[in-house]
């Protein structure tokens, strides 16, 4: 596995694409409290609280890093640099309406249960939006030396 090969927009994306396929089975997305109960807190994985638009995300940063350790295992010659753009791009868009919405939890608009958002459902907007930092730092780095700055062309004599 070459890791060295990989641009540095290429190693952006993955490090938020896994950390937030990390922090997705934690439990602190959102919170649920009833009159007289005590709060309790659910998972982005928690039976249908979010709906689908933060899971596609999180399968979407999902797909990127299998893509970047396809690269880095020399299995793929070259992907395509607006690849990882649009991948952190939708991801985005869609954790953004995640963040909308909000958790559903079924409270049917009962008297006393509260519903919340959680702060990793905040940080998972983040790591996306770092995934699409990462993807067009891919696109507009594939001629850049080693201190991100544009190779230029010797001036015309």
């Amino acid at each position: 596995m070459d890791l060295e090969g990989l641009t540095r927009g290429e190693a952006v994306a993955g490090g938020a694409a896994i950390a937030l396929i990390i922090i997705s089975v934690i439990p602190l997305w959102g919170s649920v409290s009833f009159e007289g109960m005590e709060e309790g807190t659910f998972g982005l994985w928690d039976g249908g609280v979010f709906g689908n638009l933060p899971k596609f995300a999180a399968f979407l940063e999902l797909a990127t890093v299998v893509l970047i350790l396809l690269k880095a295992t020399g299995a793929m010659r070259s992907i395509p640099a607006v690849t990882y753009l649009a991948l952190g791009l939708t991801a985005t868009l869609l954790m953004l309406m995640g963040v909308a919405v909000g958790p559903g939890v079924g409270g049917g608009g009962l008297s006393g249960i509260e519903e919340t958002r959680g702060p990793l459902l905040y940080a998972g907007a983040v790591l996306c939006a770092v995934t699409l930092f990462g993807g067009w730092l891919h696109l507009r780095g594939e001629d850049t030396d080693g201190f991100g700055n544009r190779s230029a062309a010797p001036p015309p004599m």
